[in-house]
């Protein structure tokens, strides 16, 4: 190896060893059952994207994104790659709703309440 390549490879390592860490979400934990899950944990983060938009963080880094209209109170996915299908029994209390495999609860409140 020469020495330009040598010092280009260890600047690049410095570089990435000095990198900040990417923070975690902020916003309101949710409870969430992803595809390996089979119960309901409080494990994902809703984020307010602003104007409606809303993301749903995984705790794997994985996120999707919806969207809510307060004025009509729906609830739609963002991303167009996968139908969001909301749970037809409003005894649970909660809005339950499905995008994939993954499944999701939110307290309605918190819809309309404002996010961090």
């Amino acid at each position: 190896m020469s020495m330009r390549t040598s010092s280009l490879v260890a600047g690049i390592a410095a570089l990435t060893a000095c990198a900040p860490e990417s923070s975690a979400p902020e916003g309101i934990r949710i409870e969430c059952a992803l595809a390996t899950d089979r119960a309901f944990i409080s494990q994902c983060m809703l984020e307010d994207s602003g104007a409606g938009a809303l993301t749903i963080h995984h705790p794997d880094n994985t996120f999707q994104r919806v969207r809510y209209d307060a004025a009509t109170n729906v609830l739609v996915s963002a991303d167009g790659a996968q139908l969001l299908v909301l749970d037809p029994d409003p005894s649970v209390g909660t809005l339950e709703f499905s995008i994939g495999a993954a499944k999701y609860r939110i307290e309605p409140r918190v819809l309309t309440a404002s996010l961090p």
